[in-house]
């Protein structure tokens, strides 16, 4: 059976409600018992105090007389408000009745029922020097009714009735505006992410709704970033399918050109054109296997070899292999490498990394210019930083230079041969070695790419 669902709003109103409910009813509830209970404990104390204080001054006055004196006990045992409703007869130690105190509307035909809902309680008083018994204390009273005990009850449940809807009516007023104030950003996002799911990316800073709760408002934040990074990655994606479509156009169309050139008779078939059709093609199948490659390491599925390698070691052949490139160039071409820093890494994958980072340093490095290799330890794993002083890469370019496809309008122009899949091979390739890329870079300053790898 589908769970049937509710609004923020009515779940955090029955939650207020029953909040004050819990807290008008039920806890004055357990108030009200608690206090009649401690009601009823005074009452029995007190009692039983009065009653205390009246055998003490009677064993005090025969001790005091050495008998009982008619006079006296009838001024202790005259009528008061402890004893009022109660008959009091004092005897001496054998039983014989000395004196007894009947309350004043008291019926003297009338004989005390014990049924009747009385109570008779019996005391002996003895003499506190010689230890013996000097006479008998009865006191023949009726329970109390509790009328007292049930106003008490009575008038608390009825205060306790009111202050409980006085209360839930209080709860759900508060409850509907704190609950109305927490779920307008909720349903803000909600509609928002509605709209991005739709391709609706544009932000509207007017519908912005601070809640002053930091959840709430960082779930506004995140969704309004998701908005923007999704719009970022629409444009991105149309500038990528214009740049891909173009790369595969251009070979061939130049191919089916020189083709249907031939075909016609308007173009002798010479090998230097035929040739000229075999590099565009070979220019084409570059590109698919580039794809191909990224595609390949881009995947969940991967194999890779891993060695554990001297990074010093491997470094320099990388280095010496590119020097005399780099000195046709009039490049100069240089390495800082520590020594004894070992990681886990497939040499041959990763080589292909290092190329690729010392190919487009060349490539964008003028004459006269200065490249440095340098490898390093630290508390993330080994550091290795290829650093160039060449055009350097602009500040709107620098976020997506490792995206497939992505060139700048100058610094990755196609008249440096690049086709933008290098940089995104070194960073599949990096991250399936469980390493980091980034890159900093100034405009017309140079360019320093920096991987990070875990120590083997």
């Amino acid at each position: 059976m589908k769970k049937r669902s509710r609004s923020l709003r009515t779940h955090f109103l029955a939650l207020y409600v029953m909040l004050a409910i819990l807290c008008g009813i039920v806890v004055p509830a357990l108030g009200a018992w608690f206090s009649l209970r401690t009601l009823r404990t005074y009452q029995e104390q007190r009692f039983q105090d009065d009653i205390d204080a009246l055998k003490d001054s009677l064993i005090a006055l025969y001790n005091e007389e050495g008998k009982w004196n008619h006079e006296r006990i009838r001024y202790i045992l005259r009528p008061t408000p402890p004893w009022g409703g109660m008959i009091i007869t004092l005897s001496d130690a054998s039983g014989s009745e000395i004196y007894t105190l009947k309350p004043r509307n008291h019926n003297r035909n009338r004989r005390i029922n014990p049924e009747n809902n009385t109570q008779i309680l019996k005391f002996a008083l003895k003499n506190q020097n010689y230890n013996h018994t000097i006479g008998f204390l009865e006191l023949n009273f009726r329970k109390p009714s509790g009328r007292l005990e049930r106003e008490f009850v009575s008038y608390l449940t009825r205060y306790t009735l009111i202050g409980a809807v006085i209360m839930i009516i209080v709860a759900c007023g508060l409850g509907f505006v704190v609950a109305g104030s927490l779920s307008r950003p909720v349903i803000k996002a909600i509609e928002r992410t509605k709209r991005i799911s739709h391709g609706d990316y544009d932000y509207d800073s007017r519908e912005k709704i601070e809640s002053g709760i930091v959840e709430l408002d960082d779930l506004s934040r995140c969704v309004e970033d998701l908005g923007r990074s999704l719009a970022a990655q629409e444009n991105l994606r149309h500038r990528l399918m214009t740049d891909i479509a173009h790369e595969l156009r251009t070979p061939l169309t130049v191919t089916r050109t020189q083709l249907e050139a031939i075909a016609d008779g308007v173009w002798e078939a010479t090998p230097e054109r035929l040739n000229l059709c075999v590099n565009e093609i070979e220019r084409l199948g570059s590109l698919i296997e580039d794809v191909e490659n990224l595609a390949r390491l881009e995947g969940e599925v991967i194999n890779l070899k891993f060695e554990r390698t001297d990074m010093r070691e491997f470094l320099q052949t990388a280095i010496d292999s590119f020097t005399a490139l780099f000195e046709r160039s009039g490049i100069n071409l240089h390495g800082n490498l520590e020594n004894a820093i070992f990681c886990e890494i497939d040499r041959e994958k990763f080589r292909q990394v290092i190329d690729n980072l010392l190919s487009n340093a060349q490539r964008y490095t003028n004459p006269g210019g200065e490249v440095s290799v340098k490898l390093s330890r630290a508390k993330s794993g080994a550091i290795i930083e290829v650093r160039d002083t060449g055009i350097g890469i602009s500040e709107k370019d620098l976020p997506n230079i490792f995206e497939r496809f992505y060139r700048a309008d100058e610094s990755r122009a196609r008249v440096t041969g690049g086709r933008g899949v290098g940089l995104a091979l070194v960073k599949a390739t990096v991250e399936a070695h469980a390493g980091k890329i980034s890159v900093e870079s100034i405009k017309g300053a140079g360019s320093c790419f920096r991987i990070t790898l875990p120590l083997a």
